[in-house]
């Protein structure tokens, strides 16, 4: 492995590294600094915990140590998908900026409105942000970014996924035309990726690692479940036989996540619970108890999934099953972070089978089968399997469901002729509900 002493890196960043204990380069640094320190646009497909940060900021603080601008207008801009990345971002920035005199500033929702707006007159010469609220001060015209020198995309598919296709595109437009772009992304293959790409200048592009076969250092297993109420008693039963310290678990819903949460609270575990109606304030909070080790457990939805670099997390454990095998991959690349090994358990019930067999099929793995002792399912699995792990078993008999089909359409036909007015307004909202 490359040392980072080695990189072409600014004095002040060795001392930085030095101090952080950071010596050895990951393969997403070694192959993107130097290429990066070039120039050149680059797309970058690495797993969570490769190190990517890291592979973007220094390129970044090295660029603008080496040429000196004080008088322009914000020279980097970072995008990324969700608040707690951006703060993430910052932090590390701020570590690996500590012997320069660079600073940045952050534009994220859930803060302040008035104090960005006097953030962004100052014109840092980088600025950290999510694409909801940096459109908001764009359609102001409170940001300046015409002496742009980097754009920075990371988690490019997590943004993309969440709708912000339109909002990256606002912002690259609102851009210096002359820029650098840096992508870097779990996958480059998302809907809508390809349209992003058509606005950088003949890209490099580095993939480290497949996004489907990155987690060979985490054993991943599966346990049987017969309902919510025994999945419960699952968890607690799994947490107290792993000894584990930090544990990541998550859920697909927000009740789903309150209610495990008290349940774990009264079998006496320090537990908390992280979703979206979370305030910015609290959900910072809940994030430092757990990266310090007064929380032992944290009940998230998937907003927690992507890019939080939380450290030494012993267990992950799917409550409910993922609903695609991106998702998947994010939630369990929580733990076995930087090459660690980890340990993820999903809780399968009997509705739940079809779609983590997707997800193995989608990993081209199979997960370990496993049993809690005294917690043993009355569920047991599909009778028979076919060796993809699909449920084998009579066809659907396509006639009869088309027959079905269109009996249920003549009726509903029938009774909306017979309705007229306000009833008909009423058939029609019952339909859509």
């Amino acid at each position: 492995m490359s040392l980072l002493k080695d990189l072409p890196l600014h004095q002040q960043l060795l001392k930085a590294l030095d101090k952080l204990g950071f010596s050895q380069a990951t393969k997403v640094q070694a192959e993107a600094i130097p290429a990066a320190i070039s120039g050149k646009d680059l797309l970058v497909s690495a797993q969570t915990g490769s190190g990517k940060t890291a592979a973007f900021l220094l390129p970044v603080l090295q660029r603008l140590l080496e040429n000196d601008s004080p008088n322009t207008g914000t020279r980097a801009l970072i995008l990324l998908p969700t608040r707690e990345l951006a703060l993430q971002t910052q932090k590390q920035f701020e570590q690996l900026a500590a012997f320069s005199y660079l600073k940045c500033g952050l534009i994220i929702g859930g803060e302040a409105y008035k104090h960005q707006v006097a953030t962004l007159r100052k014109n840092p010469e980088v600025l950290i942000a999510t694409p909801g609220r940096l459109v908001d001060h764009i359609e102001k015209g409170n940001p300046d970014f015409n002496d742009l020198e980097i754009l920075v995309l990371d988690e490019a598919d997590r943004m993309l996924d969440m709708g912000f296709a339109i909002a990256m595109h606002t912002i690259s437009d609102y851009s210096n035309p002359e820029r650098q772009n840096l992508l870097f992304s779990a996958t480059l293959n998302t809907k809508g990726m390809d349209k992003m790409i058509a606005t950088f200048s003949d890209p490099l592009t580095i993939e480290i690692d497949s996004h489907r076969q990155q987690h060979n250092h985490i054993l991943q297993q599966v346990v049987l479940a017969d309902d919510i109420k025994h999945k419960e008693k699952l968890v607690d039963a799994i947490i107290r036989e792993e000894r584990a310290k930090k544990v990541f678990i998550f859920c697909n819903k927000r009740a789903q996540c309150e209610q495990l949460s008290h349940f774990l609270q009264y079998k006496k575990w320090k537990v908390n619970f992280l979703h979206g109606d979370i305030t910015q304030n609290d959900r910072k909070q809940i994030m430092n108890s757990f990266r310090q080790g007064s929380l032992e457990v944290l009940v998230a939805t998937d907003l927690a999934a992507r890019g939080l670099d939380i450290q030494d997390v012993d267990l992950v454990i799917n409550f409910t099953i993922a609903h695609s095998g991106d998702d998947h991959i994010h939630r369990v690349g929580r733990t076995g972070r930087a090459g660690k090994e980890g340990k993820a358990l999903c809780l399968v019930s009997a509705d739940e089978w079809r779609q983590m067999s997707s997800i193995e099929r989608y990993l081209k793995i199979r997960f370990q089968r496993r049993v809690i002792k005294d917690l043993k399912a009355n569920y047991s699995g599909p009778k028979k399997l076919k060796k993809s792990g699909k449920i084998a078993g009579s066809k659907k008999n396509k006639t009869a469901t088309k027959t079905t089909k269109a009996v249920k359409k003549s009726r509903t036909t029938k009774k909306i002729k017979r309705v007229t007015g306000d009833g008909f307004d009423a058939i029609r909202k019952k339909e859509k509900q």
